[in-house]
């Protein structure tokens, strides 16, 4: 028999759409995953592990850890090939400990070649409830089940690899939002100015050395002087800065280093269980 691809999920306009709005696709977040397919695996006794975002057209790997080769970052490859594509259909873990006597996968390649023997496949839903991709992990030398227990952990860090990722999305509208609430205070008040004088003006917020030619506008208006031969923003410029929100806020920095590093981490993996 030949290798069946998985069906199209009913609501695949919407779920596309869903992951289109991560801007996770084709960036450099990749190694922000990596931990979370170096824990699953260490958790299952499993080969190698893949996370995936499903677009509209492609399963683009986000991150890939323990497949034999060289790893290619940004790859994509055809929804119909993949057995991952059985997973977003499914509300629950995809669990195939062998893989050869299944009645669908045992047609696929990989199976049939003899390279993976074992598969779990979770699906990695946002807030919503759109299944935006996978968490899968394989098996390459044997059949290996993997304990209920222990899938119920995993279980736990895809959610919270979910959770990361709804928090990023919604990071990134409120930053969008922000700017563009931004630009139309900046011109409402300003309207003879252009968008170069708007990014001049963040360019001296963020504490930008800009050139005193790039800031002839702002100067004139009085929103930015010459102080110490450097172009700073005047009281009025601090006053407008306000007004748009976009004052600089101070974080902590804490640099964890050494046994202490170790130590947070073995306690992340502690916890793990609680979450």
């Amino acid at each position: 028999m030949e290798w069946i691809p998985a069906p199209t999920p009913i609501n695949e306009k919407r779920r596309a759409q869903a992951v289109e709005k991560t801007g996770i696709i084709g960036t450099d977040q990749i190694y922000l995953f990596d931990i979370y397919l170096e824990i699953a695996k260490d958790i299952s006794g499993y080969s190698a592990g893949s996370f995936s975002l499903y677009d509209s057209k492609n399963q683009c790997m986000i991150s890939e850890i323990g497949k034999p080769g060289e790893r290619e970052l940004h790859r994509k490859a055809d929804k119909a090939a993949s057995i991952c594509s059985y997973v977003i259909l499914e509300k629950n873990p995809l669990l195939v400990f062998e893989l050869n006597k299944h009645e669908i996968f045992k047609n696929h390649d990989a199976v049939t070649s003899g390279m993976v023997h074992s598969y779990c496949g979770f699906p990695v839903r946002n807030k919503d409830g759109y299944a935006m991709g996978t968490f899968c992990i394989y098996n390459f030398s044997e059949v290996k089940e993997i304990s209920p227990e222990k899938i119920e952990l995993i279980e736990k860090l895809v959610s919270r690899l979910a959770l990361q990722i709804d928090t990023q999305t919604e990071q990134k509208e409120i930053t969008s939002q922000k700017i563009s609430k931004s630009i139309d205070i900046f011109m409402e008040n300003y309207k003879d100015f252009s968008l170069s004088d708007y990014k001049n003006f963040i360019d001296i917020c963020s504490g930008l050395n800009l050139p005193e030619k790039n800031a002839t506008n702002l100067i004139n208006a009085n929103l930015c002087e010459i102080r110490n031969m450097t172009v700073m923003l005047s009281s009025k410029g601090n006053e407008l800065q306000e007004k748009m929100n976009i004052v600089t806020k101070i974080h902590n920095q804490v640099k964890v280093e050494g046994n202490e590093a170790n130590s947070l981490i073995d306690n992340a993996l502690d916890k793990l269980g609680d979450l």
